[in-house]
């Protein structure tokens, strides 16, 4: 769900700036904003931290200290701390400075060569040869393009492609000695970037093992890497700390202080509450008629916070608006087990989620798992387990296929159809009343879209015939759509008249119309894919379980092993597309536009860097 935002302030004598700073902002997530207020300015003090901030960061990457989450130690000795360090660091020894030379050159001379490997050369051997001379470089596309064609056919040039790119193509160039200095400048007048290459190398980690050694040395004389690493955090603490006051208002005697930010309701209860017996503070609550709109902060419970991930791809809910989130889990994991449903498959999956998340800490471990739940779940409802079949609990796709198929697409109508009332919802949210009245999913658009499925029923299932009459009536709906725009000017007391003539209204009517119609009938369409897939799925392991019949015993367990992962990579990967693709185009798209701002708190101590 969207979690309920508060717009408040923190306000006090200018005093008690970094009171507030470090003992409210540096607890509480509020997204702290530039006020605009007439009588305010913003703090515009530069950050006395900031070389030692970025000397703390070099001292980190050099030294490679580990991070602190507790940092016990006053502010000035860290960073006083820190400028020795760094000082000690500038003061190092002439082997320090050219060891740590020869790796950058080392990592230059790697990351140049990263583009000749398929080459496979050694490079040793290559620099041996007395009567050959050559080149490695690239070539921009053009060029290349050229030399192909005024060059190629030259006996005295041999040039072997290494890589190719949109803009270059990188490879290696031999020549007899005799003709070095001419086919050097012909290939210089085509622009050959020539790279520099050694064949002889350090070893990198040996180097950096000795750097990281020398550089312990000379600041040894200093501290401990164990101080060090807590003077650094301190000093990043107290450079974001500062920073934060960014957002400060300033009196124009500069007497007041003010932050003003977004915060969620439970949490601005909370601050209040906190700051009643803070003498040196005033909490002030906003009203809601301010011009930003709030920020989006999703709050889900754990099985459905895994789907956000694919919320956000698509983008956030406006405040104020359906989060899709719930309903993304739902209909995901739904339609993934029709789609997929197999009791070995959907635990080989849900294995793999389990192995990702914990692993890798990814959203999309957790999606697989649930994914993989749902389809060892209509395993058991299909009767399948690894393609092998077993008496159903519900139904067996492939036993008729047509009803699957119906089944799909019907499922389909009921969520295109839902997706409308949560269209009409938030239309009513936002005061939109046009838009939930006469919009193509609003409530004339759905009454029509009702009234098309029930007349496809009545033709297709009960073999009634269509009236005229039946399908003017079951089409009134759609003069409510078409008149959409007039209609919403009635309502708001403007005139009816099209603003471009009755001739362009007709014209830019008649595509929507088309599109609207279109729309209907290939969103309802299109979930027929639903039923396909779980017809092809048990087609796919069908013919897995005939290719492996016959074979020998070695031969029928490879089979049967590669077939089934087979099936799971390429129909997995498939059909977790196409089930986001359902909810993206055929269910987001009708009722919300994902154009929200996501939260963003202002807390220091969760800001990394």
């Amino acid at each position: 769900m969207i979690t309920k935002m508060k717009y408040i302030s923190l306000s006090g004598h200018i005093a008690g700036l970094n009171h507030a700073v470090s003992r409210y902002l540096s607890r509480y997530d509020i997204q702290l904003e530039h006020s605009r207020h007439k009588l305010m300015e913003p703090f515009s003090t530069l950050n006395p931290y900031a070389q030692t901030f970025n000397k703390a960061m070099q001292l980190i990457e050099i030294v490679g200290l580990p991070p602190v989450l507790f940092v016990p130690m006053k502010s000035a000795d860290a960073v006083n701390l820190v400028e020795e360090a760094a000082a000690a660091y500038e003061q190092r020894g002439s082997a320090l400075r050219e060891l740590e030379e020869t790796l950058a050159q080392t990592r230059r001379q790697i990351e140049i060569l990263e583009n000749y490997t398929a080459l496979n050369i050694d490079l040793n051997a290559l620099s041996s040869l007395e009567f050959m001379h050559h080149r490695f470089g690239r070539f921009s596309t053009l060029n290349f393009q050229r030399f192909e064609k005024f060059l190629a056919d030259d006996n005295r040039i041999f040039f072997i492609t290494s890589k190719r790119d949109k803009d270059y193509i990188y490879g290696l160039f031999l020549t007899p000695t005799p003709h070095k200095d001419e086919i050097d400048a012909v290939f210089a007048s085509l622009n050959f970037e020539v790279d520099e290459i050694s064949p002889n190398g350090g070893d990198v980690f040996e180097m950096e093992t000795e750097i990281a050694r020398l550089t312990a040395d000379a600041l040894s004389g200093v501290c401990g890497a164990d101080r060090l690493a807590i003077a650094c955090a301190k000093v990043k603490n107290l450079y974001a700390a500062f920073d934060v006051k960014k957002y400060a208002s300033i009196s124009r005697g500069r007497r007041v202080f003010s932050f003003f930010g977004w915060i969620d309701e439970d949490a601005a209860n909370a601050l209040e509450a906190e700051i009643a017996s803070d003498d040196m503070i005033l909490f002030t609550r906003h009203s809601a008629e301010i011009n930003a709109k709030p920020p989006t902060l999703l709050r889900n419970l754990p099985v459905i916070r895994q789907f956000e991930f694919f919320t956000r791809l698509y983008g956030l809910p406006e405040y104020g608006e359906i989060d899709p989130t719930p309903i993304l889990a739902i209909t995901y994991t739904l339609l993934f087990g029709l789609m997929f449903g197999d009791i070995g498959h959907g635990a080989v999956l849900a294995a793999i989620g389990i192995y990702i998340q914990k692993r890798r800490h990814a959203n999309l471990g957790g999606i697989m798992t649930i994914a993989g739940i749902s389809a060892a779940v209509f395993g058991v409802l299909y009767g399948s387990v690894f393609g092998w079949e077993f008496q159903p609990l519900w139904r067996r796709p492939t036993t008729n296929i047509t009803e699957t198929l119906l089944f799909a697409t019907a499922l389909g109508a009921g969520l295109i159809a839902l997706s409308m009332l949560l269209n009409m919802y938030n239309s009513f949210k936002r005061g939109k009343i046009a838009d939930l009245l006469f919009g193509a999913n609003g409530f004339a658009g759905l009454i029509f879209y009702s009234a098309m499925l029930w007349l496809a029923f009545r033709l297709l299932v009960q073999g009634n015939a269509l009236t005229p009459l039946v399908i003017f009536v079951a089409a009134l709906p759609l003069v409510f759509v078409c008149f959409k725009h007039p209609l919403e000017n009635f309502l708001a007391g403007r005139g009816i008249a099209p603003k471009n003539g009755i001739a362009a209204f007709i014209g830019s009517t008649a595509i929507e119309l088309f599109e609207t119609l279109l729309t209907y009938a290939t969103n309802t369409i299109s979930f027929v894919r639903v039923g396909a897939f779980a017809v092809s799925h048990a087609g796919m392991m069908h013919v897995v379980l005939q290719l492996s019949q016959g074979a020998a015993v070695t031969q029928n367990i490879l089979i049967l092993i590669l077939g089934n992962a087979l099936v799971i990579l390429i129909e997995g990967l498939l059909v977790g597309i196409q089930v986001l693709r359902l909810d993206f185009y055929e269910i987001f798209s009708r009722f919300y536009k994902g154009t929200g701002k996501p939260f963003k708190s202002s807390n220091y101590n969760r800001i990394e860097g």
